[in-house]
């Protein structure tokens, strides 16, 4: 049980609990296999940071600053992750995977702006207000995530899983959806763009 993130440049296989660093800033750190049980990143700063095989439980990372961090293979389980610029990342030259995991979490006011994340998870979760536009979402999974207000514009949305998702305003001239999968009933929103009268 650590509740000070100790002066170590890198962890493996380490569990923290209870961390709190609001507003505090976490530099150069590498983070492998580790697991982050209900900490508070809330207005933290990782800079130049890397996580890879990390998982998130229970924690608060509300506008927490990833500038030049690198993610890969991290899950986010039942946690706030609000208003988080992921474009700041550092994305480049990452391995193919699924970078990013999110399940029963609040994504809300993030940006995924023009970034290449295929076979990204939004599992049950609320992402209100999140930038999607000009972004490669290929096989990605929004299932039973609410999408109210999020932005839609030049995705790739192909092969992505929407079954269960709501609230999504996705217009199918300015997205590709080839090969996506929409729960029958949401999918009559996906007409509305197309100057469709349903009756």
């Amino acid at each position: 049980m650590e509740h000070v993130l100790p002066n170590d440049e890198a962890f493996y296989g380490k569990t923290f609990n209870d961390l709190a660093m609001v507003q505090e800033s976490v530099s150069r750190k590498v983070f492998e296999s580790c697991v982050f049980e209900s900490c508070d990143f809330s207005e933290a700063f990782f800079d130049a940071c890397t996580f890879k095989d990390c998982q998130f439980r229970k924690c608060k990372l509300t506008a927490v600053n990833v500038r030049n961090s690198k993610f890969s293979d991290v899950q986010f389980y039942e946690s706030k992750v609000l208003g988080v610029d992921w474009t700041k990342a550092y994305w480049r030259g990452l391995e193919l995977g699924a970078p990013l995991f999110f399940k029963e979490c609040m994504v809300n006011g993030s940006s995924f702006y023009d970034l290449k994340l295929s076979g990204i998870v939004f599992e049950e979760c609320r992402a209100h207000d999140v930038d999607f536009r000009e972004a490669t979402l290929s096989r990605a999974r929004f299932s039973g995530t609410d999408l109210t207000n999020s932005l839609f514009v030049n995705t790739n949305l192909t092969g992505a899983d929407f079954n269960g998702a709501t609230n999504y305003d996705i217009d199918v001239k300015k997205n590709t959806i080839k090969n996506a999968i929409f729960c029958r009933y949401e999918a009559v929103s996906l007409l509305t763009s197309l100057g469709i009268k349903l009756v």
